[in-house]
């Protein structure tokens, strides 16, 4: 069995985990909430797309990390085709209306708020059985609550959709494998777009530390290309 060729920004990963772990320690340890820091990023959003769900919320990294243990422990793994993809990724924002009209229970779908608060040991009802149940369930998938049901990613993704900064695709280089795409846990057709403005998108760079021809890059939106009109002969 070949080892897979590293191109060298695998760092950005261990990054992230560290990142991950000392908020996670940070919740468990002393009075710190992630609202906070939510609040405070909501701003950056527009400037630099959805980070606090890849890089800060507890319940999204235990998503993770539940995930790294199924694909170690060979676990069967499930994986939305696209074409279904894009339609099932439309409920969290569903969700999020209905809660602005308070059709439904607002505290279900608080994840995080549950997560840090089971974490801390103040908090055991059926929404912290419920995001737990999320965990057990990212063992099987990628990021089941923050793909289909997390309503603060939702507002913050409709935000995102504006970012000037994102992942840019160097089309002339990219070779067309689809990695990027595989590894993406909100299951976003990477190997397919220019710039990656989609809603969805956690900022988490998965698919720049995996693609073989390093030909994804964070960076500023490129400029609009106007097509040149035919040069009369």
């Amino acid at each position: 069995m070949s080892r897979k060729k590293n191109n060298g920004y695998g760092w950005i990963q261990v990054l992230r985990f560290i990142v991950q772990l000392s908020i996670l320690a940070a919740v468990v340890f002393t009075i710190f909430h992630t609202k906070h820091i939510s609040k405070w990023m909501l701003p950056t959003v527009l400037l630099l797309g959805v980070f606090f769900c890849g890089w800060v919320c507890p319940l999204g990294a235990a998503q993770d990390w539940a995930a790294w243990l199924g694909k170690k422990l060979r676990l069967p793994r499930l994986r939305v085709p696209q074409g279904l993809q894009q339609y099932l990724q439309l409920s969290r924002y569903v969700f999020y209306f209905l809660l602005l009209t308070y059709a439904f229970s607002f505290e279900l779908l608080k994840g995080p708020h549950h997560f840090g608060a089971i974490l801390r040991g103040t908090f055991y009802t059926a929404g912290g059985i419920f995001v737990l149940g999320m965990v057990v369930l990212a063992l099987f998938t990628d990021r089941p609550f923050c793909n289909y049901l997390c309503t603060g990613g939702a507002r913050m993704g409709l935000l995102s959709v504006l970012r000037i900064f994102g992942i840019r695709r160097n089309t002339e280089a990219c070779g067309g494998c689809g990695q990027c795409t595989r590894k993406c846990p909100m299951n976003i057709d990477v190997a397919t777009t220019d710039f990656v403005r989609h809603p969805n998108c956690i900022g988490c760079l998965q698919c720049v530390s995996t693609c073989p021809k390093k030909c994804l890059r964070y960076g500023i939106m490129p400029a609009p290309q106007s097509k040149k009109a035919p040069k009369k002969s």
